[in-house]
C-alpha cells in the first residue's frame, strides 16, 4: 500500500511540474508558434510574450486586434490584470525574498527571451511594455515592468507600473486574452477519485 501510495504521489506531483511558476502554464500558440503564452491559470488570463510586440507601440497596436489583425483577439493589459499575474505567482514589488525575486527574473527571462527586449540600467534588469491605462497616469505613457531591482541591499523585486516616459509609438506592449478553465485531464480525474477510493478503503479497514 505505501509503494502504491508514492507511485500515486509521483504521478500527481507529473500532472503539476509542468505550471510552474505557481498558477502559470507555458503553452503554444497556433498562431505566434512554440512557447509564446503564459496561462495564468488562477485568473484564466493568458498573456503573449512580450518581445513579439516589439516595435508596434500603444498606438499602432490598437488597430492589430481585429479580424486579420496580427494580434487578433488580443488585447492590451490592464495594470490590475498585470498585478493579479504577480499575486498568482507569488510575488509583490519591493519583496526582498530570494524565491520571489528567483520567480520575478523567470518572469522578465520569459516574457523577454535573451538578447530580445529585456531592458539594463545602473539599477533594474527588467521586461518592460505599456499596459493599456498607461497614459492615465498624468498624462504619460508608462509601462509595466517585471524584474529586479540590484541597487540596494537586500535586492528587491521590481514588479510595478514604471516611472519612465514613453512615446508610445514602438515601444512593448503586455497582451492579454481570457480564456475558459483548463478542464482537468480525464486521467487526473481518474487519478483524484481513485485516490477518494483508497482512502474510504482504509477508512474502513480501521472503523
Amino acid at each position: 500500500m505505501r509503494h502504491l501510495l508514492a507511485t500515486l504521489a509521483f504521478i500527481v506531483a507529473s500532472f503539476t511540474a509542468a505550471a510552474l511558476p505557481a498558477g502559470t502554464v507555458v503553452l503554444d500558440d497556433a498562431v505566434f508558434g512554440t512557447d509564446t503564452v503564459l496561462r495564468d491559470t488562477d485568473n484564466n488570463v493568458e498573456f503573449l510574450r512580450l518581445d513579439l510586440t516589439m516595435g508596434y507601440g500603444y498606438s499602432a497596436m490598437l488597430g492589430e486586434f481585429g479580424a486579420g489583425g496580427d494580434f487578433e483577439g488580443w488585447s492590451v493589459a490592464t495594470t490590475a490584470v498585470m498585478n493579479a499575474l504577480g499575486a498568482s505567482v507569488g510575488i509583490t514589488h519591493g519583496s526582498t525574498d530570494a524565491g520571489q525575486i528567483a520567480l520575478a527574473e523567470w518572469l522578465r527571462d520569459w516574457f523577454c527571451p535573451v538578447g530580445t527586449c529585456v531592458d539594463l540600467s545602473s539599477t533594474h534588469e527588467y521586461a518592460r511594455g505599456l499596459v493599456s491605462d498607461s497614459t492615465q497616469l498624468a498624462g504619460r505613457a508608462d509601462a509595466f515592468t517585471i524584474g529586479r531591482r540590484f541597487n540596494v541591499t537586500p535586492e528587491q523585486v521590481d514588479f510595478r507600473v514604471s516611472g519612465y516616459d514613453f512615446a508610445g509609438t514602438s515601444e512593448q506592449v503586455w497582451l492579454m486574452r481570457s480564456v475558459a478553465p483548463i478542464p482537468l485531464p480525464a486521467s487526473a480525474l481518474l487519478l483524484v477519485l481513485g485516490l477518494g477510493g483508497l482512502g474510504l478503503v482504509r477508512r474502513r479497514k480501521t472503523t
